[in-house]
């Protein structure tokens, strides 16, 4: 008896997985159709910065105060990324920027790696506007590596932590691809932090500036200058939305120094103290 209801309830197992496959078979074929007849956008607000400084929340809650679509990261790129067949010549951004239509056909595009290619961007979509979010890189790197679950106090990362990163994930946190050069993945990660900055501090006439710091502390208020900034209509209220995870969450409460070790929390702030500065983010703080 016990043997059959056992079995009773291991019946219903397999008819889900095949469920869950056949939704998401047809979500990849309407993705697909929708790719086909979508229309580039020749004007989207894009936003730019690092992963994990608060470009999703931003983004969308942008979306929403203004009533515009948006696309938070370009769906094709998560599991097969191009960003270092684009970079090394392979494949152009015009294919690029074709294969992802549909995502480039909201009114907002939020892509951290489009940051890498803001040259493009420009010349692409001429008539577009920039935001770039910037967040502190100490608290940067905690929240990538919080994402992946990977401590900060390492030397070097063991093939247990490597075989867990996924192509998209390996592209950030090992920066070769970039030309940049780290001893362990603290340091390319603090290098990867510095060449986005790079990007805002080379381009900020033509980039709109959204802090994270200033963000969490009254997003409604930071939501409704951004739209200002960019003379979009406020059309929603987002008061009751401000609270959603758009992206798995980090933990905030452990400090730099915990989280870190000293030797590669003095990593980051010798590698990013130059671009630090000039972002108003100062290395002689109380360790976070």
């Amino acid at each position: 008896m016990a043997i059959k209801e056992e079995l009773k309830k291991a019946v219903p197992m397999p008819l889900k997985i095949l469920k869950y496959k056949a939704w998401k078979l047809s979500e990849r074929v309407k993705r697909e159709w929708d790719t086909i007849n979508a229309r580039v956008n020749p004007r989207p607000i894009i936003v730019l910065g690092n992963q994990k400084s608060g470009t999703s929340a931003i983004a969308a809650l942008l979306a929403e105060m203004t009533d515009l679509s948006v696309s938070i990261d370009l769906r094709k790129e998560v599991d097969n990324p191009t960003y270092h067949k684009v970079k090394r010549g392979d494949l152009s951004f015009a294919e690029f920027v074709r294969v992802n239509k549909l995502d480039f056909s909201r009114d907002i595009v939020k892509e951290p790696n489009l940051t890498l290619f803001y040259k493009e961007l420009v010349e692409y979509f001429p008539g577009s506007q920039f935001v770039f979010v910037i967040r502190d890189p100490r608290d940067n790197i905690r929240s990538i590596l919080n994402r992946l679950k990977i401590p900060g106090n390492l030397s070097s990362l063991s093939p247990e932590y490597r075989g867990e990163i996924t192509p998209a994930w390996e592209l950030i946190v090992d920066g070769g691809w970039l030309g940049l050069k780290g001893e362990n993945y603290i340091e390319m990660l603090a290098e990867r932090w510095n060449l986005m900055a790079d990007v805002f501090l080379n381009h900020r006439q033509q980039m709109i500036l959204s802090r994270y710091d200033v963000f969490v502390q009254d997003k409604v208020a930071a939501i409704e200058r951004l739209a200002q900034s960019l003379n979009l209509p406020q059309v929603n209220d987002i008061a009751g939305k401000v609270d959603i995870q758009f992206q798995p969450r980090g933990n905030k409460n452990v400090n730099w120094g915990y989280f870190f070790g000293s030797e590669n929390l003095a990593k980051i702030e010798n590698i990013c103290a130059q671009k630090m500065s000039k972002l108003d983010y100062p290395v002689d703080m109380d360790r976070g």
